[in-house]
């Protein structure tokens, strides 16, 4: 193998690699939940993820290059055509593994599905404050990587029995079975639910379930108090809500 033939791989490598990298990196950062507040996602490609890719197509091209016993100019193109190949399966190697992290979303007959929840409150817990808009707010947690507002319509919440009943609804963004409802009220009432439905649920999961009581959310296991507060739940159609 030819040094100078090595380091003229290496370096067609290395520059090849790294602007390649750029947005790999930064597809990969978005997939893994990398914020670019500030332009903290650009400038961790640009500082760091491009180096890496700069310097790991150097040791690929000199890799290439000794693959390809290149020891006359007449070997550079198969010697960096190899090196950029073995760059460019890693990089989308790692983008392919990074992909297969993203949750997905359960179906039913091809169609997305959502959770559709109904809050009971008593009217007593309703104070002026609490009808006031962003003040009643739920959401869907079922993982770092799967954690969503669900959304609450005040123009859909009605008086039955001397409950509030407050109607939302949250996209199913995951196989998940183990799931957990939070619903706070103005800003003193937190409560949660956990919940557990099927990795992929059935028609039976479209039918209301009874009404559950909610726990206090600020403590976890049996100890939790329970509260005068119900959910019921449905499995519906993520494009439309059921009536």
């Amino acid at each position: 193998m030819s040094w100078k033939i090595a380091i003229a791989v290496a370096l067609f490598t290395a520059v090849i690699t790294a602007i390649v990298t750029a947005p790999v990196a930064d597809k990969v950062a978005k997939i893994q939940g990398v914020s670019n507040f500030e332009g903290g996602r650009h400038m961790a490609v640009a500082f760091f993820f491009i180096p890496a890719g700069f310097i790991g197509g150097l040791l690929l091209g000199l890799l290439g290059a000794k693959l390809m016993h290149a020891t006359e100019w007449a070997h550079f193109w198969k010697a960096a055509g190899v090196s950029v190949l073995l760059g460019q399966v890693l990089l989308f190697s790692i983008l392919g593994l990074s992909s297969l992290s993203i949750p997905r979303s359960p179906l039913m007959e091809g169609h997305r599905l959502a959770l559709e929840m109904e809050v009971l409150v008593p009217i007593a817990r309703i104070t002026p404050r609490s009808k006031e808009p962003g003040q009643i707010k739920m959401s869907l947690y079922a993982g770092e990587k799967d954690n969503n507002y669900a959304v609450v319509d005040p123009t859909r919440f009605r008086e039955e029995n001397g409950m509030l009943i407050v109607p939302a609804l949250a996209n199913l963004n995951s196989t998940t079975t183990g799931r957990s409802i939070s619903f706070h009220l103005d800003k003193d009432t937190w409560l949660a639910l956990d919940l557990l439905l099927p990795a992929v649920p059935n028609k039976i999961d479209m039918e209301w379930s009874e009404p559950m009581p909610l726990r206090d959310a600020r403590v976890a296991g049996p100890t939790s108090a329970i509260s005068d507060v119900l959910l019921r739940y449905r499995v519906v159609e993520a494009a439309s809500q059921q009536q």
